[in-house]
């Protein structure tokens, strides 16, 4: 901290460079030359976008969120992100979306902001934050381009305010804050089936399934379930109909925001994950509900404190051994992909994250029509499906990489089926914006 000449008000000096947090760890183990985690958030606005406005709002807001404008840098042990001021990252979308980005590009962040028509999107590598935080600073961003627009956004806590200076206790690796040494260690679980399908390059499917809050609210409680329960037996299920005989049991990874539970402000990775699922071979047929009655109470159990904290301390544990810190990062990329394969990513065949509501003041939601959320494509992985609330509606957003679309079919007819109201809006997967 220092202060203006004259003035009392300290000011902050974010750091330049940052340690990577104990959930990016392992991003820059499991890219590939052509793929990097990344996601998408996006609003529809109800008129055109301003292209130099938006770039001005990027500007902004720069000075707001210091570990956000950050690309990822090697060193022999270990990586790490390091600022970038360049904040040209607006584009106009002409691509399929989420595409990786070149993270260990040292002329640019991250990040891209992408327009196209009404839609204003951000492309995040997940390497730089979670989807919590980053809707958090999307939010952020349209309002400061919409207050340039001319638009009187009211603040009601909401928000945060662009051109506030930056808070510390938002660089804050929480996993490290909220680490203690505790023997108990998180249960194990085992193999997965995996969906198998041809992946076509170039190529990303994005199917929109639009819903009533309220005709979930009633078909889950007409079962005893929450919304992000009965949709993930949904999706459980529209795997098993797919794949009957099967007998590996099917699992689902559902990511869990720690923000809440921890009291963290910390805008960068803090999260961890559930995998829930059940087994087929347990009897000769299931029915949805048979599905639903499987994995009740199982995704509450798998997000308790106690069962979370014992699996942020493990990932600790092991981010902090020597053998981790200490290993040459060349040999460490050779062991990290084996692990992923086989122990992380062989646990799961897909994964269905609930980013829960948008959550916009009043006065920024007269301009805004629709919010959406896309998880990119994995390398192993086929299908994901993501969540995202605003205007009464859940837009459930299935993504893959492959043009079959069995799962995505089943799982949209069941909700229809029981009652839903479904509205389905689909890309050709081909290269452009999705529409």
């Amino acid at each position: 901290m220092k202060e203006n000449a004259g003035e009392t008000t300290p000011i902050y000096e974010p750091p330049h460079w940052y340690p990577l947090d104990i959930a990016a760890t392992i991003y820059p183990f499991a890219r590939t030359r052509t793929w990097s985690n990344t996601y998408r958030f996006a609003f529809i606005l109800k008129e055109e976008v301003d292209p130099e406005i938006l770039r001005q709002a990027v500007r902004d807001i720069y000075p707001r969120f210091p570990a956000f404008f950050v690309s990822l840098r090697s060193g022999f042990f270990w990586y790490y992100l390091e600022r970038r001021e360049n904040t040209d990252i607006v584009y106009p979308e002409d691509y399929y979306p989420c595409r990786g980005h070149f993270i260990f590009d040292q002329s640019r962040p991250a990040v891209r902001v992408l327009y196209y028509q009404r839609r204003i999107a951000i492309e995040v590598f997940h390497g730089v934050t979670d989807g919590g935080a980053s809707l958090t600073i999307f939010k952020t961003l349209v309002a400061r381009y919409l207050e340039l627009k001319g638009a009187r956004i009211e603040n009601d806590g909401r928000l945060l305010r662009a051109l506030d200076m930056p808070n510390p206790a938002e660089l804050t690796d929480s996993y490290r804050k909220e680490y203690t040494e505790i023997a108990e260690k998180p249960a194990k679980g085992g193999p997965s089936y995996q969906y198998k399908a041809k992946k076509k390059p170039n190529y990303f499917k994005v199917i929109h399934g639009l819903v009533p809050i309220e005709d979930l609210k009633a078909l889950a409680k007409s079962r005893g379930l929450t919304i992000t329960d009965y949709l993930l037996a949904a999706f459980l299920y529209a795997v098993y109909a797919n794949a009957p005989r099967q007998k590996k049991s099917i699992i689902v990874s559902v990511p869990v925001g720690l923000r809440e539970m921890y009291k963290s402000e910390s805008l960068r990775n803090f999260s961890l994950f559930s995998n829930i699922g059940f087994d087929p071979a347990a009897k000769d047929a299931f029915t949805f509900d048979d599905v639903a009655q499987a994995i009740k109470g199982k995704l509450d159990q798998g997000k308790s404190k106690e069962e979370i904290h014992r699996l942020l301390c493990q990932n600790v544990r092991l981010a902090n051994s020597a053998l981790m810190r200490f290993m040459p990062n060349i040999i460490k990329l050779g062991a990290a992909k084996i692990t992923l394969k086989f122990a992380g990513e062989g646990k799961f065949v897909s994964a269905l994250t609930n980013l829960g509501a948008a959550n916009l003041p009043e006065s920024m939601g007269e301009h805004i029509e629709r919010a959406e959320v896309l998880l990119g494509e994995k390398p192993t992985k086929r299908i994901a499906c993501a969540l995202l609330s605003y205007g009464g509606m859940v837009n459930i957003t299935m993504t893959g990489n492959t043009k079959e679309v069995a799962i995505q079919r089943s799982f949209y007819r069941l909700l229809a089926e029981h009652g839903a109201r479904v509205r389905v809006e689909c890309n050709d997967g081909q290269g452009g914006p999705t529409v």
